[in-house]
């Protein structure tokens, strides 16, 4: 049996997605705070990547088994 490591698997990328976006929301709450759109901009697009990580990974990323 092979032994994968947490975040290759689907349950640690998504753990890992979930942590990406606090981390997200954190940098628009710092924007909003600040009056900064730079950084409420930076913040939306690292949510957004972080959010289509995983159906990217699933749907186009990932070979599809015969």
């Amino acid at each position: 049996m092979e032994k994968n490591s947490f975040f290759k698997t689907k349950e640690g990328g998504l753990t890992l997605a979930f942590i990406v976006i606090m981390i997200a929301f954190a940098i628009m709450l710092f924007g909003l705070y600040t009056g900064t759109t730079a950084a409420c901009a930076a913040g939306f697009v690292i949510m957004m990547a972080a959010m289509f990580y995983s159906p990217v990974k699933v749907f186009i990323l990932t070979p599809k088994h015969k």
